[in-house]
């Protein structure tokens, strides 16, 4: 079984993020894909998607590094302070300690993620030129809509009142609060795609309820008549937002993306 390494490092607030790595087979240094979970998610992922894809992805001379954003999981922090940007710095805290790793190629380090961590690992690539590669999962280009269609209606006015709102996610009752949606106004996924000089591919579900597959395609349409660089647009028919029911097909599709 490849090596699995814990790691503990921290963002520029001071808190702790907790990390983990799966390592590659082979002697030589090996890619690593950041993996980044979806708003209210962990570095486990749902159906444990973020560790079997990292199984999945160590076969094929790959190394994984999966961490929990502040607020969520293992990390310090809490829900209610998560903003776009602070994903951000998070998620440039993980590659800072990724590119210092034995066994890392630090020229390519690549970027997967899923729901708000697609749009933050889009986000990152427009500002670091150094990321080799990206895929995104069932991005959003609305937060306020993706926020809305996570949490539901009546958490959702209570965020719009300003104040702190509860909410049940698989289960289990969260509370988020009212920052995650002062950046809304000012997210445009198309500029942030205009500034992308490596590649991206995005990969949707045509039964993605969170975020509905024509929000999508109108982004990649705009993007594939303004820019020489284009997202590269791969659906999944029958698949709903988390892909549940299409692992195989998803961890095929990234990892063909980074090996090719």
């Amino acid at each position: 079984m490849p090596k699995m390494e814990a790691f503990v490092f921290q963002n520029q607030r001071g808190q702790n993020l907790v990390g983990v790595m799966h390592h590659g087979q082979g002697d030589q240094p090996r890619p690593c894909l950041i993996t980044c979970h979806g708003f209210a998610g962990t570095k486990i992922g749902g159906s444990r998607r973020f560790v079997e894809f990292a199984r999945y992805a160590t076969k094929y001379n790959l190394s994984v590094f999966r961490f929990d954003f502040a607020g969520s999981g293992d990390s310090d922090g809490d829900l209610v302070d998560l903003t776009l940007d602070r994903e951000l710095e998070d998620l440039q805290a993980a590659i800072n300690l990724v590119t210092t790793i034995d066994g890392v190629d630090p020229n390519r380090i690549g970027l997967v993620g899923h729901c708000l961590g697609g749009v933050s690992v889009i986000r990152e690539s427009a500002r670091n030129s150094k990321i080799h590669k990206t895929v995104a999962w069932a991005p959003f280009t609305d937060l306020s809509g993706a926020v809305l269609r996570l949490i539901g209606e009546d958490a959702f006015s209570i965020l719009l009142e300003g104040e702190e709102a509860e909410f049940i996610y698989h289960g289990e009752l969260m509370r988020c609060g009212p920052e995650i949606l002062k950046q809304s106004s000012e997210l445009d996924m198309l500029q942030e795609i205009a500034q992308l000089t490596q590649p991206l591919l995005i990969i949707h579900g045509t039964e993605d309820a969170t975020v509905p597959l024509p929000e999508i395609e109108k982004l990649v349409e705009q993007a594939q008549m303004n820019f020489q660089n284009p997202p590269k647009l791969q659906i999944i028919e029958g698949a709903h937002h988390s892909f549940p029911f299409h692992q195989q097909e998803l961890f095929e599709l990234t990892v063909n993306w980074f090996n090719h």
